[in-house]
């Protein structure tokens, strides 16, 4: 039995970390997404199906102003050939976080500002796209002819303190590695702050120091200037990384880039976390279990139903069913099944049912009598009469009264004489002939000597009533002898009495495939198990706070995305704190999770609860057979019990060499669990009806297409037209 809890625990626990890690993927998918975009795409560009439009780069000149602090001016030549004449410009993506790999080999991420961008002597705009800058020349009123056109942009780009250690070097990436062209004529010049040792410099097609392309490169250096181009041989598509080392020292203060705001916000991340866990600490964490008792019996004789519900059984047709059972152990019903295999319930007595004498007006038109005001009630008329015109006329001149006829009546025809009111209808003879016309009343007027067509309403039903006061005087007579019979057997709890009531709500014995509204019940008894027990045993206020544990693992995804995707200020030496704050949300998970918690009466109950199904399947024959020496019925008290708690075939068997007293309880076969309870394949449900809808084929919120950074999709930067 130990073995089964544990792979049951072990089911539910896989259940869980795979519902945990479903929502910690939804929850991470931009982040992903953002990564994917900034790893793969944005490091292999050829995988992105792009290319220039409209034009070509014939010259390219960079000139890099080099500051001892860092800082550097950046002044971008570049000289477009237009071949196509529907375009305005060109823009340019220069981003400000770039990975850096050094000498060392080791790649860092680093932050630089960019500051005073500008297109000289252009029309031009500044924004930013995917956390990109962005610079937009042209205008949307001018549409450039074909030809070369040069294109100047100057920017100061902030590289901030030195990170490196043990030496300094000057990494830039120099050319964008996508502009979806090729680079023509792609030249640097470079002034640096002091001189240069010529062996130290190095140019890479790459940003990961792999890929040299020294030879490819004709330079000079002449003090502290660096003039390099590109040989035609080699046609430039990707990136160009220019790597100059020096000794350390040579750059000299520096700013720093990194700001306070991601770590902020991870910190309160990390203090959600921390009282996430502080309240499951006071208000989630389970009391102490208790050890399980030995039961003979149901533990505070809770019906099956209850036991099955602190079992953990949500089944509740199968807790229905399991009191069917019970009501026939308690003598209340038999269950038959018949010659057609259909299951017959009979209830032991009729149960006798008062009969009211307004039932035969049902279906009569009650009377209605339309007036009319003539005029306004004034001090001539008496109370009674005043407070009727209030009730008639609240609203309206006209007025359909079918209810307190009585009174108006008194003072109808005073009203009428006086001139206050008109009579504009009154149904009256036609309710009197449709009461008289009706076969039930006619036939029992008759059947008493009247002649029904000389008696008014009012004597009609003064009759009527009178002869059902005798009939229901007989009523009271079987009541008493009914509750003196029930007294004799075990009470009912109130649901199995409210079971008992709707299955003989019509007739005394039924087929439980033809009765159209007993499967109700099993909604009722649901709420009946949930409003006694759910809160006695499962704490109310920890149950409460998973909602706040589960709201604060949403703020802490959004916060944390916030952080890494648009705040984005940590220094990349604690760019572990990322995953600490992703890692958070796992954790307000969890404690979500495990949250709920029972009452303490909830782990008492529950353990006597197991106990006594612990005894049910490890009972032996000596001690069942002293049990059923003492209750006769004991076995069939117990069997519903069994049900619930999943030991029905095992304790039936128990009983395989113990004689049971017969009990009649109807033909169905007890000592065989399948007959027992393949009971509810029999009850009647209704049909569903089910209903489909075509969502229209097609989503159309993309607009057609999705483009990010507008056609520039490098992490070096690059360009495109528009």
């Amino acid at each position: 039995m130990k073995i089964l809890d544990k792979f049951f625990k072990g089911c539910f626990a896989i259940w869980a970390i795979s519902c945990v890690c479903v929502f910690a993927v939804i929850g991470c998918f931009f982040a992903v997404k953002g990564i994917y975009t900034e790893f793969f795409v944005q490091e292999n560009p050829e995988n992105m199906d792009l290319k220039a439009d409209g034009f070509t780069i014939e010259n390219y000149n960079v000139v890099l102003d080099v500051h001892e602090d860092n800082k550097v001016d950046v002044t971008e030549n570049i000289v477009v050939n237009w071949y196509e004449s529907k375009h305005h410009g060109i823009y340019k993506f220069t981003p400000e976080w770039l990975n850096y790999t050094g000498k060392d080999g080791k790649t860092i991420k680093r932050k630089s500002i960019l500051t005073n961008y500008i297109a000289v002597d252009e029309q031009y705009s500044v924004d930013k796209v995917k956390s990109k800058p962005r610079i937009k020349i042209g205008s949307p009123n001018i549409t450039l002819p074909t030809g070369d056109k040069e294109y100047i942009i100057k920017y100061t780009y902030n590289m901030g303190k030195d990170p490196f250690k043990g030496f300094d070097e000057f990494i830039f990436h120099a050319f964008g590695d996508y502009w979806g062209t090729r680079i023509s004529n792609a030249s640097l010049e470079i002034h640096l702050p002091k001189g240069i040792e010529t062996e130290t410099i190095n140019f890479f097609a790459d940003k990961y120091r792999k890929d040299n392309i020294n030879k490819f490169i004709n330079y000079t250096v002449s003090g502290n200037k660096i003039i390099a181009s590109l040989s035609d041989d080699y046609p430039l598509y990707k990136s160009l990384t220019v790597d100059i080392e020096f000794p350390e020292g040579y750059f000299v203060g520096g700013s720093n880039n990194y700001g306070y705001g991601s770590l902020a916000i991870i910190l309160a991340v990390i203090g959600i976390t921390v009282w996430v866990y502080l309240i499951w600490d006071k208000y989630g964490k389970d009391y102490e279990k208790r050890s399980r008792t030995v039961e003979f019996y149901p533990p505070e004789n809770l019906n099956s139903a209850e036991i099955g519900y602190i079992f953990g059984n949500r089944n509740y047709k199968k807790l229905t069913i399991s009191l069917l059972i019970s009501l026939a152990a308690k003598g209340y019903i038999k269950i038959n099944e018949n010659d057609d295999k259909e299951i017959e319930i009979i209830n032991f007595m009729e149960i006798p049912k008062i009969k009211n004498y307004e039932n035969i007006f049902g279906k009569i038109k009650k009377r209605e009598i339309e007036v009319k005001r003539l005029k306004k009630s004034d001090d001539t008329l008496n109370s009674e009469e005043n407070t009727m015109m209030k009730y008639l006329f609240r609203k309206n001149d006209t007025k359909k009264i079918n209810a307190n006829i009585d009174k108006f009546l008194k003072v109808r025809d005073s009203l009428v004489n006086k001139g206050y009111i008109k009579i504009i209808s009154d149904n009256n003879d036609e309710r009197l002939h449709e009461i008289r016309s009706t076969k039930k009343i006619k036939d029992l007027l008759t059947n008493e000597g009247y002649d029904v067509d000389s008696l008014s309403e009012k004597e009609i039903e003064d009759i009527i009533k009178h002869k059902y006061e005798h009939i229901n005087s007989e009523y009271y007579k079987q009541l008493e002898i009914y509750n003196t019979e029930r007294a004799k057997l075990e009470p009912l709890s109130e649901i199995e009495d409210e079971i008992y009531s709707k299955l003989f709500e019509n007739e005394s014995n039924v087929i439980l495939s033809k009765h159209k509204t007993f499967y109700t019940v099993f909604s009722k008894v649901k709420k009946s198990v949930e409003d006694e027990l759910k809160y006695k045993i499962k704490d109310k206020v920890a149950s409460s706070k998973i909602k706040f544990a589960i709201l604060a693992s949403f703020i802490s995804l959004i916060l944390s995305m916030v952080a890494y995707r648009y705040v984005e200020d940590l220094n990349p030496m604690f760019s572990f704190m990322y995953y600490v704050s992703f890692g958070c949300i796992f954790v307000d998970i969890f404690f979500a999770f495990i949250m709920k918690r029972k009452t303490e009466y909830g782990e008492i109950i529950r353990a006597r609860v197991f106990g006594f199904r612990d005894f049910l399947v490890r009972v032996e024959k000596d001690d069942l057979e002293a049990l059923v020496e003492k209750d006769p019925k004991y076995f069939y008290n117990i069997l519903p019990y069994t049900y619930v708690l999943n030991v029905s075939k095992k304790w039936i068997k128990k009983f395989e060499d113990i004689p049971i007293p017969e009990v009649d309880m109807g033909t169905i076969d007890y000592s065989s669990g399948s007959d027992v309870f393949s009971i509810s394949n029999h009850v009647y449900y209704p049909t569903p009806s089910y209903s489909s809808s075509s969502s229209g084929g097609g989503c159309s919120s993309c607009g057609g297409g999705c483009s990010s950074c507008g056609g520039g999709c490098s992490s070096c930067g690059g360009g495109g037209s528009w």
